[in-house]
């Protein structure tokens, strides 16, 4: 079969439309009993079955009193009531004739010859709830296209309604496909992956209130997934084909939908998710999702959740949109609107944006992100310090109360998040090297920069804060930590120290410039007179120590340098090369705020530096201590 082409570059709103216009499941009906119909939508207007309340009921706890008895009474002319000029009366008692009205008992004065005094008049029917004055029979309750709430399932109760008529709750299947995908992580290997995107799918469905199936993964065949795909047209309104609407010699979804149906958009203009499809098959709407995690996501947010809402007659909210800018230069393509995860800041009155990793396949990064950035079509990027427009993914109280972390990279920093978060406070970190975190910090980016910088003298990250910065800031002493190398379990290349990493048949893997690491890496080579351009992946680089052991555990590369900590989650042998400090840089001003001392209180906890004498590799002495001011 030939290989596919996008039949247009479509721009999101026009396919939006024109999924609207061809893939709208039709209106159906079905009849639920009213206590288990929390979050359905009401097909017809709810029409109450009796009044609530359905007599004349007592407001409060009193008297019941004729009215026109109370006439002459006055604060300098008090009157006295006797039995059977009133009955005593409870919230919610019938009000019964001859009588009309009701005082309260704080308004009265009881004796002890069963009468009362009063000091007032009362109106007829004052402090009486009517008939109907809640509900009335046969008025509405609920409207039409009403989402039902636990509030609306209390009033429909209160009206007698038992069964009501609610929208049928599309039936989706979710079709994953393709040779490499699998279920069980057990028999994950080369070139397989597991199916992550089909559950995505099926959650974010069902907080749509659908209930969606997932069919089992169909291989790349086009006899099977066109046999599927027939059968799945005539049991479901909605059929979603999890990757094969790509390019790629393998994707059919496209040729399928052709051959039984109409194609109305094969490529949208948007990054990530171009091969987006939107089809129909036996006026079934068929949709076909990128295989990519993000495209995914994307995918999702634009159309699926659209059309389910569209066909449930409810509105499609538009995101909260803030203006956040720019902490470094962005670029982008011009036939795209691109949508790029970032981080959000607010440590001053502006909200600056981060850019994550924007590969497709990239979950975390979705899952890490406050928002998404807009680059429109046709524009090239943002400069740094331009302002853009951000769809916010997370509610802004959570990014308005956050200790800002910019910087060098250390697990020891999900440890303190898990600490502060017990006190009601959260951490968010962003790895971007030591360098990095000091610009961050110069540009009121961050409250604290990690730092682990060594200078020319050997002395490490006082310096930072005399060349780059000002007496305004402050050195927190964080841990010592153990540098050294990682090897695969039983070093099977037998590195004993940097010498070795000269050798032909050793891969080195590096961090990236800037990197606290990558700095003691120089520094220790010239000190042992090595020369970088002799060592195999030298310019390789990666931004983290977890990356950089994971590199190496799956057998990409043979050698690289980290801390000692992360070699031992990771299981891999580690040759001890030095100790560094890997301290924390802060703004005088935020010592004041309150997470930046529940920041230094962690620091300082016994219990957080017992967690890390555990972890290995690291020295907690004076842990917590400001070291200039």
């Amino acid at each position: 079969m030939k290989r596919n082409i996008y039949l247009k570059n479509m721009p999101l709103e026009k396919a939006q439309a024109q999924l609207i216009n061809h893939g709208l499941i039709p209106l159906k009906k079905t009849t639920i009993d009213v206590k288990n119909s929390l979050n359905r939508i009401t097909y017809n207007p709810v029409i109450a079955n009796v009044s609530s309340p359905s007599y004349n009921a007592s407001a409060m706890d009193g008297i019941a009193v004729i009215a026109k008895d109370t006439e002459e009474a006055t604060e300098s002319t008090p009157i006295t009531l006797r039995k059977p000029q009133f009955i005593n009366i409870n919230t919610g008692n019938p009000l019964v004739e001859p009588y009309d009205a009701v005082i309260k008992i704080e308004d009265l004065v009881e004796r002890t010859d069963n009468a009362v005094t009063i000091i007032k008049s009362i109106a007829p029917y004052q402090n009486i709830r009517p008939i109907g004055e809640d509900i009335v029979e046969k008025t509405p309750i609920i409207p039409k296209f009403h989402k039902i709430r636990p509030i609306d399932i209390a009033a429909m109760l209160a009206g007698g309604v038992k069964t009501i008529e609610v929208i049928q709750v599309p039936r989706v299947i979710v079709m994953p496909t393709g040779d490499e995908i699998i279920r069980d992580a057990n028999q994950l290997s080369t070139g397989k992956i597991l199916d992550s995107n089909s559950f995505f799918l099926e959650n974010a469905l069902k907080d749509l209130g659908v209930q969606p199936t997932i069919h089992e993964i169909v291989k790349d065949q086009f006899d099977l997934l066109e046999a599927a795909v027939l059968k799945a047209v005539n049991h479901y309104d909605l059929v979603l084909i999890g990757a094969g609407s790509s390019a790629g010699s393998k994707d059919f979804v496209r040729s399928l939908v052709e051959k039984h149906g109409v194609v109305h958009v094969h490529g949208v203009a948007i990054k990530p998710g171009k091969p987006t499809l939107i089809g129909t098959i036996h006026h079934t709407p068929v949709i076909g999702v990128p295989g990519y995690p993000v495209s995914t996501y994307l995918a999702f947010e634009f159309f699926i959740k659209p059309l389910i809402l569209a066909s449930l007659r409810q509105p499609y909210a538009t995101p909260n949109i803030v203006k956040a800018q720019l902490t470094k230069r962005l670029y982008a393509s011009l036939d795209s609107t691109e949508f790029v995860r970032v981080k959000l800041n607010k440590v001053t009155d502006t909200f600056t944006a981060t850019p994550l990793n924007r590969g497709a396949g990239i979950t975390t990064s979705v899952v890490e992100a406050d928002g998404l950035l807009v680059v429109p079509k046709d524009k090239e990027g943002f400069e740094a310090k331009e302002t853009a427009d951000v769809w916010l993914l997370k509610p802004l109280h959570e990014i308005d109360q956050r200790l800002t972390v910019i910087g060098s990279h250390d697990i020891l920093l999900d440890e303190i998040d898990a600490f502060m978060r017990d006190q009601g406070m959260t951490l968010s970190s962003t790895h971007v090297g030591s360098l990095g975190g000091v610009m961050a910090m110069q540009t009121n980016e961050c409250h604290i920069a990690p730092v682990h910088l060594l200078h020319n003298d050997g002395v490490y990250n006082q310096y930072l804060i005399e060349k780059y910065l000002s007496q305004d800031y402050v050195l927190i002493r964080g841990v010592g930590r153990v540098q050294g190398l990682y090897t695969k379990p039983n070093n099977p290349k037998n590195i004993q120290s940097l010498n070795d990493l000269v050798k032909r048949d050793v891969r080195f893997i590096n961090r990236q410039r800037g990197s606290g690491t990558r700095v003691f890496l120089d520094y220790t080579l010239k000190q042992e007179n090595l020369s970088p351009q002799e060592i195999q992946g030298y310019n390789y680089e990666l931004p983290t120590h977890t990356m950089v052991a994971s590199a190496i555990k799956n057998g990409q590369y043979d050698v690289g340098l980290g801390i000692q900590s992360v070699a031992n989650i990771y299981h891999l042998d580690f040759i001890p090369i030095g100790l560094e400090h890997y301290d924390f840089i802060v703004y005088k001003p935020h010592l004041e705020l309150p997470f930046v001392k529940a920041f230094i209180a962690t620091l300082k906890n016994p219990a957080f530096q017992m967690k890390l004498k555990r972890m290995g590799g690291y020295d907690c002495e004076k842990s917590g201590e400001i070291l200039s001011e």
